[in-house]
């Protein structure tokens, strides 16, 4: 008996439509996009590189020079404050604020404060103008700069600062206590380094984000340090955003491309 090999045609389709199929899968993780200080889609400008508009304070202390906001002065004046009024009185509660700044002067100091509350007029010059809030500080000497602080005592009015300090390299929770001892979540990094990031006497690239009760204070797209306000009667939600100047001696600050991006 022959044996009679049958060969069955499968249509071509059902072929391909029952081989298994291995679909590429999008990676597990993605690698973030790099920090670049200059991507601005969805912020505001808050300087036109030529006028004070939209600035107020002591405003005869402040003029624009070479495309920046500049301030100086000698001796031991008191601080000198620009707050940004935008179109809504400057208000700011979820925000974030990128600036260039350079100080210049061995004793020279500066810093943003945010969520300010000005403390009112009195009979003092200027006193329109002196505010608490907080603080992302910086100074000639990089004693202070890279820390974020609650400002100011020297009005003599209004609270008391707090006595947390989270200076370069420190991540911070503030005590449910006004004068309570603030206790540390973590290191950042080595102040070492981090000061190594610092263009001392040039332009730094500093940035600041206020999220809720989380605060951060970025330099040169390095992380200096980091605040968990958590004490209830305390805690600062909103306010106003000023720029200053102070400390001693013969001392300068200029700011430029500086840029606003606010959140629900």
């Amino acid at each position: 008996m022959k044996r009679i090999a049958l060969r069955i045609a499968l249509p071509a389709c059902l072929l391909a439509c029952t081989a298994p199929t291995f679909a590429q899968r999008p990676p597990r993780y993605i690698e973030p996009t790099p920090y670049t200080f200059d991507d601005h889609p969805g912020w505001q400008s808050m300087f036109d590189g030529k006028t004070l508009q939209g600035w107020e304070g002591q405003i005869d202390a402040w003029h624009v020079e070479d495309g920046a906001i500049t301030a100086t002065d000698h001796g031991n004046s008191p601080s000198i404050y620009l707050f940004w009024k935008g179109k809504d009185g400057g208000d700011l509660k979820d925000f974030e604020f990128k600036t260039e700044i350079r100080l210049e002067g061995e004793k020279a100091n500066s810093g943003v404060q945010f969520r300010a509350q000005l403390l009112g007029k009195t009979e003092k010059p200027n006193s329109q103008w002196e505010s608490f809030g907080y603080q992302a500080d910086m100074d000639f000497a990089n004693v202070q700069t890279g820390a974020l602080i609650e400002c100011c005592a020297g009005p003599r009015r209004g609270p008391s600062p707090r006595p947390f300090r989270a200076s370069m390299g420190l991540a911070l929770r503030t005590a449910p206590e006004a004068s309570g001892t603030p206790s540390l979540i973590g290191r950042i990094g080595d102040p070492g380094a981090l000061t190594a990031s610092i263009h001392t006497g040039g332009w730094n690239q500093l940035h600041v984000i206020a999220r809720g009760h989380t605060l951060f204070y970025l330099m040169n797209g390095v992380l200096m340090s980091t605040v968990q306000d958590d004490d209830p009667a305390r805690f600062i939600a909103h306010g106003r955003l000023a720029i200053q100047l102070e400390g001693s001696g013969d001392r300068k600050v200029s700011y430029r491309n500086m840029w606003l991006k606010t959140y629900p």
